[in-house]
């Protein structure tokens, strides 16, 4: 069975960030590794926390050089993964989704299915919906809990908010990772996710113009005050 990706996940942001401070305090731009290649990933589990680590880079400026969906996603064996240049202040922090403190108990406008991926347990994708773990997991069966982890490649149903909209266009994803779309257009990590349910990361812009084409919930809503939840 998989560990549990949070708990790991957070013991290796406190190294990376313990690495992050000293760097920069002393940091010589004059002296920083700034050549790019792409890593391959050689074992599983191996985060896109230890990656930075040994790379000496900030997660997220990892996470938005390759347009990661999300870098608590564990990178499959023989992933590439494209290192940017090193510079005085990594970032492992504006790409990460804040802990799960939401009261909502169902998502505005869908879809209504969750496609799983490496290290997904319900706390994670609770996590990336903005909704509670509890209302995620009322259908659940089993022995399962919200830290359990979850086999890649199956659905989970998420509960909807009726009546609520979604305005759906197709993106050109060229920047940034799915947390900086979300909070640009009022829609969450998870439900990006699920209208592209095989995307997890593309180095395409790095050699080219443009990257790849997504679909694009943007101003996620309800359309009355008296909400149904669609189990």
């Amino acid at each position: 069975m998989a560990p549990r990706p949070r708990t790991y996940t957070l013991s290796l942001l406190f190294s990376v960030a313990a690495f992050s401070s000293l760097a920069t305090a002393n940091c010589n731009g004059g002296s920083l590794n700034t050549s790019s290649w792409y890593y391959s990933v050689e074992k599983y589990p191996a985060t896109v926390f230890d990656v930075a680590q040994e790379t000496r880079r900030g997660v997220c400026d990892i996470g938005r050089h390759n347009l990661m969906a999300d870098v608590t996603i564990i990178p499959n064996i023989s992933q590439q993964i494209w290192i940017p240049p090193q510079v005085c202040d990594p970032d492992n922090k504006t790409c990460l989704i804040p802990e799960n403190n939401a009261t909502s108990h169902c998502i505005y406008g869908g879809p209504r299915l969750y496609y799983t991926v490496n290290g997904d347990t319900y706390d994670r994708i609770a996590q990336r919906l903005n909704i509670t773990v509890e209302s995620l997991m009322e259908k659940s069966s089993g022995n399962m809990t919200a830290t359990t982890a979850l086999q890649p490649g199956q659905f989970v149903k998420v509960p909807l908010c009726e009546p609520s909209q979604c305005i759906l266009q197709p993106y050109t994803f060229s920047s940034g990772g799915y947390k900086d779309l979300a909070d640009k257009y009022g829609t969450t990590v998870g439900q990006i996710m699920m209208l592209s349910p095989t995307y997890n990361y593309s180095t395409s812009v790095v050699n080219s113009e443009s990257g790849p084409t997504i679909d694009l919930p943007i101003s996620c809503t309800a359309l009355s005050s008296n909400i149904t939840v669609v189990d």
